[in-house]
């Protein structure tokens, strides 16, 4: 009897199912990490060149095209010369078209009477802003002392009296040529005209435009002893 239950146990065994595992999925495959581009640098905008002299600012920037702005003080009476030429003339802000890479003479009559004077360079491609500093010195006459003057002088009763008032004025006071011409005006007669000029030669401050006086004589003669008074 001990022998058979043995037996029947192998045999019980052999019988059974084999319980078989599963097969191991295979590890799946981690996605590669895609790497991110560098970050692109924004480029800087080019940086404007600024050249501060003579009291005055000068900026340069790219542009696309030539040119040549002035901007302050409002009010200046700009002139701009290629050698003798004069190629443009307002009042600022003001700006025009310039030859690339090219030199021009600037003429600034500011608000305040005072002429400034800078020769300037266009850059090809680039805009070129000009900014202009009052300058310490004298001045031309206020327009509220200007009027002033004229009325003084419309009262006289003649053009001797006019002279007079004229002088004493002119000692103390600088003008602009504009303005010197208006005082001329108030003159009746030609040669108290003519008395006028040396009088207010040396106080105008605006020399360069002094040759205006011209227009305000009649007569060739007149207008040649002008030119004379004013080259002595």
């Amino acid at each position: 009897m001990k022998r058979v239950l043995p037996a029947l146990l192998l045999a019980a065994a052999c019988a059974a199912p084999q319980v078989v595992p599963p097969p191991e999925k295979p590890a799946e495959a981690r996605p590669e990490r895609a790497e991110r581009p560098p970050e692109r640098v924004p480029e800087r905008p080019p940086q404007p060149t600024v050249i501060i002299e003579d009291g005055m600012r000068l900026e340069y920037r790219p542009h696309g095209r030539t040119v040549i702005e002035v901007t302050e003080p409002e009010g200046t009476q700009v002139q701009a010369f290629d050698g003798p030429a004069l190629v443009a003339a307002d009042t600022a802000p003001v700006a025009f078209d310039a030859l690339p890479d090219h030199y021009y003479r600037m003429v600034f009559q500011l608000p305040s009477g005072g002429v400034r004077e800078k020769k300037v360079q266009a850059r090809a491609g680039e805009l070129l802003n000009v900014r202009v500093s009052e300058a310490k010195g004298p001045h031309a006459m206020a327009d509220k002392d200007f009027r002033t003057l004229r009325t003084a002088l419309d009262r006289e009763a003649g053009d001797a009296a006019k002279l007079a008032v004229l002088r004493t004025a002119a000692a103390n006071a600088f003008f602009t040529t504009a303005q010197a011409g208006q005082l001329i005006d108030r003159l009746v007669y030609r040669d108290d005209k003519l008395a006028a000029v040396p009088i207010l030669k040396d106080r105008i401050l605006d020399k360069q435009n002094a040759w205006q006086l011209y227009q305000h004589f009649t007569y060739r003669e007149d207008k040649m002893k002008v030119q004379e008074i004013l080259e002595h």
